[in-house]
């Protein structure tokens, strides 16, 4: 009884470290893709105030 119970632990522990890993790869992950994100946003209001420079439209910046 004792050793199906340990045995039981084992699997649950192994259990519980492949799912935090896969979590933690998932984080990553999600991480990577907001900072990209983030980046294609910064692109997109640079050259959009940049349009409207050019076509002479007063806008204001915050």
């Amino acid at each position: 009884m004792v050793k199906s119970n340990l045995i039981q632990l084992e699997r649950s522990a192994q259990h519980l470290t492949h799912r935090f890993k896969r979590l933690e790869d998932l984080m990553d992950e999600a991480w990577l893709e907001h900072e990209l994100i983030r980046e294609d946003l910064r692109n997109m209001f640079t050259a959009y105030y940049g349009w409207l420079g050019k076509e002479g439209v007063d806008h204001e910046r915050h």
